[in-house]
């Protein structure tokens, strides 16, 4: 976990760093070329920290998930030494490749049979288990309770709390996809707030990344 841990304590430091500048924001002490922040861009400062926020969490877990697949696949474990989640896991994976359409003179029913005929022989032969971050849906949804359905999923303990986790990707989301305007999301949010918004976020990724690591060290990943 020292690339998850390493990269976590970097994104920290960074939120860190801008909630030093809000802090300053909030006590009117910033001035940019000699002029005073306005209201308005003080609000568009407070919303961004959503992003910086959900981009912690979102990176921590993919890290945190991919440090398992890749531990896997470093103890060149087979399907039959997985632990039965993780099989139902490199199972769906292998289902989702049977969407397939018709190409050229193939027809669908020889692709099927053809990618049955690769999986069963992984199996067989005691190919090592390759799963990857394109293994990892998470993209733009994560917050507590998807992290739970991970645990739940993947084998390794649920952490409780996160109560912020799911307003900061709904803000989040409002924000990449266009639907209201920084200055609009800002406004409802105070430096206090957003420091506890921070604060629970920290603790619970901390939380997070220790029953994974046990998770990975105590290699519940295998049968």
């Amino acid at each position: 976990m020292d690339s998850t841990k390493s990269d976590f304590i970097k994104r920290k430091d960074e939120i860190n760093e801008y909630f030093s500048f809000l802090n300053m924001l909030d006590k009117n002490k910033v001035l940019i070329e000699g002029v005073a922040v306005s209201p308005k861009l003080q609000r568009i400062f407070i919303a961004n920290t959503f992003l910086l926020l959900y981009n912690l969490v979102e990176s921590t877990i993919r890290n945190s998930i991919l440090e398992i697949y890749n531990k896997i696949e470093d103890d060149e474990l087979t399907y039959e030494h997985l632990s039965e989640k993780i099989k139902q896991i490199w199972l769906k994976k292998q289902r989702e490749n049977f969407a397939v359409k018709e190409d050229g003179d193939d027809s669908l029913q020889k692709s099927i049979e053809k990618k049955l005929e690769n999986i069963i022989q992984d199996i067989v032969n005691n190919e090592i288990i390759i799963l990857t971050d394109k293994d990892i849906h998470i993209s733009g949804n994560i917050d507590a309770q998807e992290i739970r359905k991970l645990s739940k999923k993947i084998g390794f303990e649920e952490s409780s709390n996160g109560r912020y986790l799911v307003n900061i990707k709904e803000k989040r989301n409002r924000l990449a996809h266009g639907e209201h305007t920084f200055h609009d999301v800002g406004k409802d949010f105070t430096y206090n707030d957003l420091n506890s918004y921070k604060t629970n976020t920290f603790e619970y990724l901390e939380d997070v990344i220790g029953k994974i690591e046990t998770f990975i060290n105590e290699k519940k990943y295998a049968n």
